[in-house]
């Protein structure tokens, strides 16, 4: 079992955190994240009793706060639920509820008070009032099975599932974050900056967090999610891993040369989205390294990593040397030590998507002669026409992106037929329409768009900007 603790007493005095907010940005070394830890666990306590396989519930965004809250309670051996703050009221009573958790921790008591049937305590648990730390110690691999973590997913289709994740699926080795020899000769060091947006209550974030602590890396935080391009100016950044919104984003910072916006970033990736060739080849012509990953959040995160973007351009990596993938009737199947134990009392959907240690991915895809990766859909999102024929809207959606006036854009059967429906502005319907056109001269007929609907407003999404799609029956 990976000695989390024992790595960060190794680098008291380097810089943990460094969390940006213009002339207010301030560092936090390992040895003060270590005793802060100690010290709220103690509180945590004090409030709740003993801790150890009790379900508590965490709310908020991106903070100092919610880190060494979310890491006292896993250290604590409690079961931490992390919860996506912007997700709907219906879905965080669910969630709170179906997870069984006993108490709720947010950064914001009033904005959270509809769910005020669970005690509930705020973000100053985690700093304020003198104690004596808590003596927290590593897990060993007697602990492996234990339940750590149950994790929401945001579905884009249905009401969120509750991932079960065990201390091995996080703890059971050192995380690859920078596989050797396709990261242009960088490895991760002490005190090496590093930046990422991904929200903590996704299994990204978490695992940025977790994995970068373990190499003694500094984890670069904006205080104000929105002044990204402002926070970096000035900064030198190592590494990122961001958003796919963001990741767009940046892309227009890159193309307009204020790379100083991006931190003169060295090593730029993203996860939760394929990315255009295109883009890649925009990102790489500036002398950035790319890469991207893939997993989710039934296998515990990241199962591949794609630094060799120059000969696997479309893919999403190959697998990790002690992961498995498979394609079983064009799925994509994983086995991995990250696979979650099930879903929380959802027995009938684990049987549907783990069986025999393989997590059945519902995504789409085909390993190339190198074993690396290409995703070509989602299962459940295939369009099946009454001749027999399946689409990918996915495939379709592509296309479509290959116009840059399409901001949005989702593919859909309507009267047996495929339509479009793209947000973009007023000014553009007719390129788009004309761009359609040309497409439909290079598609088989049954792929054909036969109606393109627009609208001015974006699509509803999840928290880490996936749209949100009408259920689709297989």
């Amino acid at each position: 079992m990976f000695k989390y603790l024992e790595t960060l007493e190794q680098e008291k005095h380097v810089n943990a955190f460094r969390y940006l907010d213009g002339a207010n940005s301030y560092n936090i070394t390992f040895e003060t994240y270590i005793r802060d830890i100690k010290e709220c666990a103690t509180r945590l306590e004090n409030l709740m009793g003993p801790l150890e396989g009790r379900h508590i519930a965490l709310i908020g965004g991106n903070s100092y706060e919610y880190v060494v809250i979310a890491i006292a309670l896993m250290f604590s051996r409690a079961v931490v639920i992390p919860l996506n703050f912007r997700e709907m009221e219906e879905n965080l009573k669910f969630a709170v509820n179906n997870s069984d958790a006993e108490y709720l921790i947010a950064d914001d008591l009033e904005k959270f008070s509809f769910l005020s049937d669970t005690k509930t305590y705020s973000f100053d648990i985690a700093l304020k009032g003198d104690v004596e730390p808590k003596d927290l110690k590593d897990f060993t691999d007697e602990e492996a099975n234990n339940l750590m973590m149950i994790v929401y997913t945001s579905g884009t289709t249905s009401l969120s599932k509750g991932v079960m994740l065990s201390v091995g699926n996080i703890f059971s080795g050192e995380k690859i974050a920078l596989p050797k020899g396709y990261s242009n000769g960088f490895e991760p060091y002490p005190g090496m900056p590093i930046y990422t947006n991904f929200p903590l209550y996704h299994i990204g974030g978490l695992l940025a967090l977790i994995t970068w602590s373990e190499h003694a890396c500094t984890f670069y935080q904006s205080v104000h999610p929105e002044n990204i391009l402002d926070d970096l100016v000035g900064e030198e950044i190592d590494y990122a891993c961001v958003l796919p919104g963001t990741l767009k984003l940046w892309l227009k910072t890159i193309k307009r040369g204020h790379m100083d916006k991006l931190g003169n970033v060295k090593i730029l990736c993203t996860a939760g989205a394929p990315v255009s060739i295109d883009d890649v080849k925009e990102i790489t012509s500036h002398g950035i390294a790319f890469g991207q990953y893939y997993g989710m959040t039934e296998t515990g995160g990241n199962a591949t990593f794609n630094f060799d973007m120059e000969h696997h351009m479309a893919s999403v990596g190959r697998p990790y040397d002690d992961a498995e993938i498979k394609i079983i009737d064009g799925e994509i199947g994983i086995k991995y030590w990250g696979n979650m134990m099930g879903y929380y009392k959802n027995e009938e959907a684990t049987a549907e998507i783990l069986r025999d240690g393989m997590i059945f991915t519902g995504d789409l895809g085909y390993l190339d002669e190198s074993g690396y990766l290409y995703m070509t859909g989602r299962k459940k999102n295939l369009i099946i026409l009454s001749s027999g024929e399946n689409v990918s809207p996915e495939e379709l959606e592509r296309y479509m992106y290959a116009n840059e006036n399409v901001k949005e854009c989702l593919a859909f059967e309507k009267n047996d037929r495929i339509h479009v429906s793209v947000f973009c502005d007023e000014n553009a319907h007719d390129d788009i329409k004309a761009h359609v056109d040309e497409l439909n001269k290079k598609l088989p007929i049954y792929k054909r768009i036969y109606g393109v609907e627009f609208q001015d407003t974006e699509f509803v999404k999840t928290a880490t900007g996936k749209i949100k799609r009408p259920e689709v029956a297989i």
